[in-house]
């Protein structure tokens, strides 16, 4: 019966590619990411807006919901804001460096007057030549002003551009921030597995845990979102201390986190599960009545050994956070034992 439940898990694997080619969607990374999320049910309105699309959605509406619900894959394809002062700092650079040519091509040609002028007058006497001087004088300073004014132009350009810079690097960071705990969420996540599956990325012996707060939705009906929110946030402090300097934490739901540590072995799969699940039980408390029971985690990995692609990797650990969710005997599922069961 075991086995029977673990095949049905890992079939669903298979659910998001089996639901895209029903409705003749192309295999696009970012729609592969679009589905995933929505099925995996996460986000009530993105699940709503993916299951009610028609068939052969037209691409343009699926970067629409992608981009409205600010998935990482889509981020990217959203408009960039603010060009019009970038563009309008060109057009300023450029009339001033054209400005500045002109200056120094006319003292150039009076430069040339001037001489010219003196070697044909043989009998120029000083007034003449001082009036020559004087001439180029003011050409120079001209030309000076001009050098001046694109000097200060090009340093108030750059302090524009890097202030600018930093707007865009505030805003990004805002993007891949949960508002209630100020972890990375879930599309930092995302970033975080595209960049281990990378060119450059290392991701051998690392594994994904997703981790939930098995009561967490009988606390909200019977207590309230005000109660929850306060029970998240007290996790996620725990959850801090129990990851080192190169692990990654992310909440990726209301009551969801996301684990990647390296390092791991199969066999320390379960003492790190078990440390998760005692640091909970130790420190985070919610009883109105004495002697109600402490929270317990349900919790479902998968090792990058084992899986080719983030998605992949992703739809395994939830996988097994499945099983174990329906089943509180097995507080911490392990992927590859499902193909075993």
């Amino acid at each position: 019966m075991a086995g029977d439940a673990a095949r049905t898990k890992d079939r669903n694997l298979q659910a998001v590619v089996q639901y895209m080619a029903k409705l003749g969607v192309d295999g696009l990374p970012r729609n592969y990411e679009l589905f995933h999320d929505a099925l995996a049910g996460a986000d009530p309105a993105l699940s709503k807006e993916v299951l009610s699309l028609p068939q052969e959605p037209s691409q343009a509406t699926l970067d629409e919901i992608g981009i409205r619900h600010q998935l990482a894959g889509f981020v990217a394809l959203t408009p960039p804001k603010g060009r019009e002062q970038e563009i309008k700092l060109l057009d300023e650079l450029r009339d001033k460096m054209a400005n500045g040519v002109a200056q120094k091509q006319g003292f150039a040609r009076v430069l040339e007057t001037v001489a010219r002028s003196l070697r044909n007058d043989s009998t120029a006497g000083p007034a003449e030549i001082l009036a020559e001087i004087e001439y180029l004088s003011v050409s120079l300073s001209d030309a000076v002003v001009a050098e001046t004014e694109l000097e200060a132009t090009l340093r108030a350009a750059a302090d524009r551009l890097a202030e600018a810079e930093r707007e865009a690097l505030s805003a990004r960071t805002v993007t891949l921030r949960d508002r209630l705990t100020s972890l990375p969420n879930h599309a930092a996540l995302t970033e975080r597995l595209e960049a281990l599956y990378g060119a450059e990325g290392d991701r051998r012996d690392v594994a994904l845990f997703i981790v939930s707060l098995r009561d967490l939705p009988y606390i909200a009906q019977t207590y309230g979102e005000p109660a929850t929110n306060r029970l998240v946030k007290k996790a996620a402090a725990i959850f801090r201390k129990s990851v080192k300097k190169n692990d990654f934490l992310a909440r990726i739901g209301k009551g969801e986190f996301a684990f990647l540590f390296s390092d791991v072995t199969r066999d320390s799969v379960q003492p790190i599960a078990e440390r998760l699940a005692a640091s909970i039980a130790d420190n985070l408390v919610f009883a109105v009545t004495e002697g109600a029971p402490a929270l317990t985690l349900a919790i479902g990995a998968s090792l990058t050994s084992d899986a080719y692609s983030p998605p992949e990797l992703r739809l395994q650990a939830t996988a097994a956070l499945e099983v174990s969710r329906n089943n509180p005997r097995l507080p911490v599922v392990v992927h590859s034992d499902l193909k075993r069961a």
